[in-house]
């Protein structure tokens, strides 16, 4: 059992090395920024992806599973993620992947082609009804038999980690990290990150409403929506949370959720004018953002704080993920 500030529960380590907290060169509008690297490259180099899992392994292994059942998109860090425990639960694995099968196949995919290389079996289901979909062939394999007569036990992840376990496990994020910036005595005004299926956003509220409730002054989180509308994530975010109150220990409310977006880009396919901006970051900065979540809202919240010049210092939480996509893969429609 681990006590946390948030709440008590069980965990499975998987990230031994703590995020790197670096101060960038850059200060738009005048801003110092300051980046939380929530990217651990010592599992998986699955992002944030991975501290889910450090809450729900223990679960996973009460339950031992013949198979783990998950979906995610072509450009899912979460699929490899989940064919990287279950290689380490030595529990099989498939994954339901929310698209066609691609004409070129899972090269151009790096994270699906990795999660293959790892032994997990490869489902195209594509985009429509995708959930009821997964639900339905859950449903299908639990009925199976397995050769001594029993039924196959299937243990369905949420995509994305899109669950309130997930959501206490990104609640302690904002206490590290604001932790973490004391020690240079530095208090951002402002956190920006990247939202999707709304889970991180709605983990950093809930840390957030909590360190407000104990009069620990805390910043304006704002989500740059990708994959997502801004009004599908803030209602995502609000589901959540709802959802955490039962999980988190005295959970007051949390700050309303503040959603925005920007540019013109498809998820998983950036412009030719982000794919230039990601290239000059990793020129000027020695960061290379990945091309699916934290391009978009690291260009974002450069846009928002050049639009907004003051001195104050803001926060961004690079949620990471694979970095390797080559920005010709991630924009080829083929």
């Amino acid at each position: 059992m681990k006590e946390t500030l948030f709440f008590a529960g069980e965990k499975y380590p998987l990230i031994k090395n703590d995020p790197q907290l670096i101060k960038l060169k850059m200060t738009p509008g005048g801003h110092p920024v300051w980046m939380w690297r929530d990217d651990p490259g010592d599992f998986a180099f699955g992002g944030n992806k991975v501290r889910f899992y450090e809450y729900l392994i223990p679960k996973i292994m009460r339950e031992a599973p013949d198979v783990l059942l998950t979906t995610g998109s072509l450009f899912s860090n979460h699929i490899r993620v989940t064919a990287e425990v279950g290689k380490l639960l030595r529990t099989g694995v498939v994954l339901l992947i929310t698209a066609d099968a691609p004409e070129r196949g899972t090269a151009a995919y790096p994270n699906v082609a990795a999660a293959e290389s790892l032994g997990a079996e490869i489902r195209y289901i594509g985009g429509f009804a995708a959930l009821l979909k997964a639900n339905g062939i859950a449903d299908e394999m639990r009925k199976e038999k397995l050769p001594s007569g029993r039924e196959k036990k299937v243990f369905f992840v949420p995509n994305a980690g899109h669950a309130p376990t997930a959501v206490r496990a990104y609640a302690e994020v904002l206490a590290d990290a604001l932790m973490r910036l004391d020690g240079f005595g530095v208090r951002p005004e402002r956190v920006f990150l990247p939202t999707a299926s709304g889970t991180t956003l709605a983990g950093l509220l809930c840390g957030s409403g909590v360190l407000s409730s104990m009069g620990v002054q805390v910043p304006s989180v704002t989500g740059f929506a990708v994959g997502n509308s801004p009004a599908g994530a803030v209602t995502a975010v609000k589901k959540l949370i709802s959802r955490a109150s039962g999980f988190i220990e005295g959970l007051p409310d949390s700050p309303a959720p503040e959603v925005l977006t920007y540019g013109d880009c498809e998820y998983g396919r950036l412009s030719d004018e982000l794919s230039e901006f990601r290239r000059r970051i990793s020129d000027d900065e020695g960061i290379l953002l990945d091309p699916t979540y934290n391009t978009v809202a690291f260009a974002g919240m450069i846009d928002a704080l050049e639009h907004d010049p003051g001195e104050s210092p803001v926060l961004y939480i690079n949620t990471g993920g694979y970095t390797g996509i080559p920005d010709s893969a991630v924009r080829d429609d083929s």
